[in-house]
Formats: C-alpha cells, sequence, structure tokens
C-alpha cells in the first residue's frame, strides 16, 4: 500500500487516500468563524474542576435533552478522551483481573485498554442475519464470577450497526439482575450510515 501510494504520489496522480487519519490534510472545509472561541478571555484563566467545567457539561446535558433524556449537568463527568474514560472506568468497576465483556467483533483498542488496568476483556459474538444484533447466547457464556460490566458500542465500529432496542432492554435487564454496570460508547451517535426504525442508544429508553 505505502509503495503504491507513493507512485501515485511521484506521477502526480489524482487519487483519494481512504488510509488517511488527518482531518486537516484531506482537503475538509471549516466555518470561517471556527477559531474565533479561542480568542475569548476566559481562555486566560484556569479553574480545575474535577468534574470537568460546569458550562461544559451543562452543554452535554443539553444535548442529551436534545435526544429526550433527561441528564443532570451535575451527573455528567469530563474526561480528556474516550480512552482516559475507559481507563477510569475500569479503575472505578474492577479490581485486578476482573472481566470487562466486549463485543465482537468491534473496536481493537479494547484489547489494549483492558490489559492497561489488569482487566481481562472477555469477547461475545454480534451477529449478521440481514440486521446485526447481539449473539444472547454468545453473551450469557461469556459470563463469569469476575464480570463486573458489559460494553456495547453503538454505532458499532466497524460494522456501523446500531444497538437495537430490543438488545438495549435485555441488556439493562441482565445487568439489573445481575449487579453488572452497562458501558455504553455512543461517541458516533450523531453519524450513523444507515438509521433504522429500531436502533437506539442506551440513554434514549423511556
Amino acid at each position: 500500500m505505502t509503495r503504491a501510494v507513493s507512485r501515485l504520489r511521484q506521477a502526480a496522480v489524482s487519487y483519494i487516500d481512504l488510509t488517511e487519519t488527518n482531518p486537516t490534510a484531506v482537503g475538509l472545509p471549516y466555518p470561517a468563524d471556527m477559531l474565533a472561541s479561542l480568542s475569548d478571555p476566559l481562555g486566560a484563566h484556569y479553574r480545575p474542576e474535577p468534574l470537568g467545567w460546569r458550562p461544559a457539561r451543562e452543554a452535554v446535558s443539553a444535548e442529551y435533552a436534545r435526544r429526550g433524556s433527561a441528564v443532570p449537568a451535575d451527573r455528567v463527568v469530563l474526561t480528556a478522551s474516550t480512552s482516559e474514560a475507559y481507563a477510569v472506568l475500569f479503575k472505578l468497576l474492577c479490581d485486578p483481573h476482573d472481566e470487562v465483556l466486549v463485543p465482537q467483533p468491534s473496536y481493537p483498542l479494547f484489547d489494549l485498554l483492558t490489559r492497561l488496568e489488569g482487566v481481562r476483556g472477555v469477547p461475545y459474538r454480534i451477529e449478521y442475519h440481514g440486521a446485526w444484533s447481539i449473539d444472547r447466547p454468545s453473551l450469557e457464556a461469556a459470563l463469569g464470577q469476575r464480570t463486573r460490566a458489559i460494553l456495547v458500542v453503538s454505532p458499532n465500529n466497524p460494522t456501523g450497526s446500531l444497538l437495537r432496542a430490543a438488545d438495549r432492554d435485555w441488556l439493562l435487564n441482565l445487568c439489573a439482575e445481575r449487579h453488572l454496570t452497562l458501558i455504553a460508547d455512543e461517541v458516533f451517535t450523531d453519524y450513523p450510515l444507515s438509521p433504522r426504525p429500531d436502533g437506539c442508544g442506551v440513554l434514549s429508553r423511556s
């Protein structure tokens, strides 16, 4: 792949590199006033807040309200990244060698993130039968005495599939019965590839 791209560059051929991960290098248009907020004088003042800057948490709360879920700003915790959020959650929920159930196929970084925290990631399957859904027998078989949490990703990476409402309700009931935590990664929630009428987010339950 590297040699092929190098040949195209040398030949001055127009091409689209789908392996490029730098958003500033692919010609995406940006709003003219995108950087205006950086000139706000408040940016020169540092006020550490354990849960994250209050106005930012209020903005997150308002975003959940837009989706139809009531999440008070006092219940919102901000981290520097999703990976840091996983690290905090695994430390909070697990002792060393405890287990977290992780969907497969899914984001490969989960293997690294769990190992970094001394936690074991145990896979369960999502399967495709015209639509993606959780393989419930696979998940139930993965449950053990040291299971502390179940992780779901919606929309999923790399399948792009949304968690189905029936699977969400089943998971919430299962976690309540077994005193487990359901960790929902919904970082791509505003970018579904193909919205489904039964697709949902974990926090959209009425």
